[in-house]
């Protein structure tokens, strides 16, 4: 994919942009080393899963990867330093790969589910924002790829089919890149913000964690469910492991204190 990359506006040297140089050159170097999926393994579904939910966790994650294109879209227009731009090119090519690869696994499960309303509500909530471009690297980037990653690990971990376990180990892969980006970008980023603009992308974060807390209550409920389900207390221990991290970043309890839904602060 060729791009014409931003023009940087930093007016001093900055070590965390030289480290995203870094990070983009070992995406392209893991694109040309991806493993072939061997889709001969077929699909198996969880015994005490209805087929239909199982397909239901599936689409979602498909629909997540879409959105994430469009986000990152609007990403490569607005953050102005050309090494951003070189890596998001990469992360646009991963996650239409993701996209790809979860539409191939719904298809030998052969259907796609509709996209969940309540997740649709943080999606639309991650488009509208207008607020400093950075912030979205903050939400997408850090809050929802770290998020992503605990979420691929425990499908890895728990799901039983072996096709599945192929597709999520080359997905997480991805993600963990995507993280370390978007950390290294805030780096860059956060101490240039005004207190005033942190304030800001800290109550729109706190808003987004409490619509992605609502879509996920009361989702795979029934018995046998169990393995699909993110509990309350789960949700609360990994958004308490993310605003540890925003504030090693420099985004503390200080900028958040009018976010009524963020998360509280905890220790790692």
């Amino acid at each position: 994919m060729m791009i014409q990359p931003h023009s940087s506006t930093s007016t001093s040297p900055s070590p965390s942009l030289g480290k995203i140089a870094m990070l983009t050159g070992k995406a392209q170097r893991r694109t040309e080393q991806l493993r072939e999926i061997d889709w001969s393994a077929g699909v198996l579904v969880p015994e005490s899963v209805r087929p239909a939910v199982y397909v239901d966790m599936v689409s979602q994650l498909y629909w997540a990867e879409r959105v994430a294109l469009e986000v990152l879209e609007r990403m490569r227009r607005e953050l102005p330093e050309a090494e951003a731009g070189a890596f998001l090119a990469t992360q646009v090519d991963d996650e239409a790969r993701h996209a790809a690869l979860y539409l191939e696994y719904l298809q030998r499960l052969g259907e796609l589910a509709p996209r969940d309303p309540g997740l649709g509500e943080v999606f639309h909530a991650a488009m509208q924002w207008n607020g400093p471009a950075w912030g979205r690297v903050v939400a997408l980037n850090v809050m929802m790829e770290h998020e992503a990653l605990h979420q691929q690990k425990r499908r890895i971990a728990t799901l039983p089919c072996p096709l599945f376990k192929q597709v999520n180990r080359q997905i997480a892969d991805d993600e963990s890149r995507h993280a370390a980006f978007g950390v290294l970008y805030l780096e860059h980023a956060v101490p240039r913000a005004e207190e005033g603009e942190k304030a800001e992308v800290m109550r729109w974060l706190g808003q987004l964690w409490g619509l992605w807390q609502q879509a996920n209550r009361g989702r795979y409920q029934a018995e046998g469910e169990e393995v699909l389900r993110l509990d309350a207390e789960e949700l609360a221990h990994r958004g308490r492991r993310v605003t540890a991290t925003l504030a090693s970043l420099g985004l503390g309890s200080q900028h958040a204190q009018h976010a009524q839904h963020a998360p509280a602060p905890a220790k790692m």
